[in-house]
């Protein structure tokens, strides 16, 4: 005789034996006692949490004729006839049965009378398979049905189902079993079949099985076939596919590190030692989101299911780790994960995705940039002996001084006074206001100006990219009296306004003075170049200008 799976043999006869749903068990139990139950039940939840079980207890109790506390008895002729089989109580797949024709013929079934118990059960699983057209023809017999008629619904998506069908049932929720739950259960399980598993090996299977009972009981059925009455953590990793969790954490750490090499390094000893590069996608998942929660909550162990132990080990890896990277990779991951099935190299996916989240340096993201801030900030040192002082960089400005270059300052200082303030003494600049010496002003030509402006953008270029940035719309017009006038065109306003910042003109009159000593510099907006002009021609030399800016 073929051996019985184990989800079948300790499928539960009562409803104290179902694990991890008492608020359901405890209604129905009442109603049994108090002889006041529904015409239709509908049971949702996510797979192997107890819906079809509860459904068969539920047929049988309501049939018992000695009911227990709200059980069945189980010893009566009814319990009997019940566990034997019986016509009385039907079990109809839906998705093999979801016509029409099917659902007329049940209800051509529901007008006789039963043949042996007190009520005729329907046990209809997976329901929400039906068409629409069924749906429609089994409306008026669920919402009164003979009155020795049951009707009993099962579902995992209880949201495909018209809102006309849930109106007339009973709804009950099932939860997903926690994995203490799951433990538990296989526990008692294994003390019945006298084989032990480690803790750990008991944990990794209810961590598999993700809350479904029937899935846990199968998994240990494979790990009891292939090990025998003594199963160690390695053994069920090895059934399972699972990767160790050691591997993981040096997989994450080399992740957050950006360690590009030793991410394909230990991917490739995952891959040798045959592991699923699907399985390893997966855990991969779970060990950052756990890494995620213990980032982000603290300390967590109930809300992610683990021991203690466990849960202080994340949380040493979440110090060193940050939450951008964190979401980054799971983000990564889980696109790659989604084409794993599809893609004829997997293996050469995992590895392009790793390197991808360890340098992403082609991401045009927000997450990507805070990954590659994170990275940077990580990989800071400082040098071994103290340098030169000619070698030194510059000291930045006081923070109460300092200001973004792109940030636009909340107040714009005239830029003679903003060239004072900064360089004091360090920069030479003209009197103010400038008045010629001499009767006939010096002039030099536009070409002059321009040339003596690209040099001075080349000088900035090289100290800092990012005022060269700034400034590189500018135009040069006139250089005059010691005064490089640079305009910048309609438009370019806000760049204008940026380069007069006083951190920004520090830096291009020190490039000023390093081209010539005895030069200044202002920028004008085009519009301002205008009716310096114009109010040139009306009052000739004597007037002098300023920019407000």
């Amino acid at each position: 005789m073929a051996k019985r799976a184990l989800y079948r043999e300790y499928r539960p006869s009562f409803f104290r034996d179902v694990i991890g749903q008492d608020h359901v068990t405890a209604i129905l139990r009442n109603q049994i006692k108090e002889n006041n139950f529904s015409h239709a039940y509908l049971f949702c939840g996510s797979r192997g949490t107890g819906k079809t079980s509860s459904a068969k207890i539920l047929s049988r109790a309501v049939n018992c004729l000695n009911p227990l506390d709200g059980e069945p008895c189980g010893t009566c002729e009814a319990c009997r006839i019940a566990a034997e089989g019986t016509a009385d109580i039907i079990e109809i797949d839906a998705a093999s049965n979801n016509g029409v024709d099917n659902v007329r013929e049940l209800i051509e079934q529901a007008q006789f009378a039963p043949l042996q118990l007190r009520y005729r059960v329907f046990i209809i699983d997976e329901v929400h398979m039906l068409s629409t057209a069924a749906f429609n023809a089994l409306l008026k017999t669920l919402e009164e049905p003979p009155k020795h008629v049951i009707f009993i619904l099962a579902t995992t998506e209880p949201q495909k189902l018209p809102a006309t069908i849930i109106s007339r049932c009973q709804r009950f929720d099932f939860h997903r079993l926690s994995s203490a739950h799951i433990i538990a259960r296989l526990q008692q399980v294994l003390s019945r079949i006298g084989v032990k598993v480690e803790p750990d090996g008991l944990r990794i299977i209810a961590r598999a099985a993700d809350g479904s009972m029937r899935d846990a009981l199968s998994l240990l059925d494979q790990c009891v076939s292939f090990c025998g009455t003594s199963v160690s953590k390695k053994d069920v990793q090895d059934v399972l596919g699972n990767v160790d969790s050691e591997i993981l954490f040096s997989l994450s750490d080399a992740i957050l590190s950006g360690d590009a090499a030793k991410c394909l390094s230990l991917l490739d000893k995952v891959i040798r030692s045959g592991r699923d590069v699907s399985v390893l996608t997966g855990d991969l998942l779970i060990h950052l989101r756990y890494l995620l929660f213990a980032k982000t909550c603290g300390e967590c162990a109930e809300l992610l299911d683990i021991t203690d132990d466990q849960m202080a080990t994340y949380l040493k890896q979440a110090k060193k780790a940050d939450e951008s990277q964190i979401l980054f990779a799971i983000e990564k991951l889980t696109e790659a994960e989604s084409r794993l099935r599809f893609f004829p190299y997997p293996r050469i996916l995992a590895e392009s995705t790793l390197v991808r989240i360890c340098r992403p340096v082609d991401e045009h993201t927000v997450e990507a940039l805070e990954t590659r801030i994170a990275q940077l900030e990580n990989r800071r040192v400082f040098p071994a002996a103290p340098l030169e002082s000619s070698d030194l960089p510059e000291p930045l400005p006081p923070p109460e001084e300092y200001e973004i270059p792109w940030q636009e300052p909340e107040r714009v200082v005239p830029v003679t006074e903003a060239v004072k303030a900064e360089t004091k003494e360090e920069i030479p600049l003209p009197e103010e206001p400038v008045f010629m010496k001499d009767p006939v002003p010096k002039e030099e030509s536009a070409s002059d100006a321009a040339a003596l402006w690209k040099n001075i953008q080349d000088a900035i270029r090289k100290k800092n990219p990012m005022v060269y940035y700034l400034t590189k719309e500018g135009k040069a017009a006139s250089v005059e009296n010691g005064v490089l006038k640079v305009v910048f065109p309609t438009g370019a306003e806000s760049k204008k306004t940026m380069v007069n910042a006083p951190v920004n003109m520090k830096i291009i009159q020190e490039c000023v003075s390093g081209i010539q000593k005895d030069l200044s510099i202002v920028f004008l907006s085009e519009e301002l170049d205008e009716r310096e002009q114009k109010l040139k021609d009306l009052f000739g030399s004597a007037l002098v200008i300023e920019d407000s800016n």
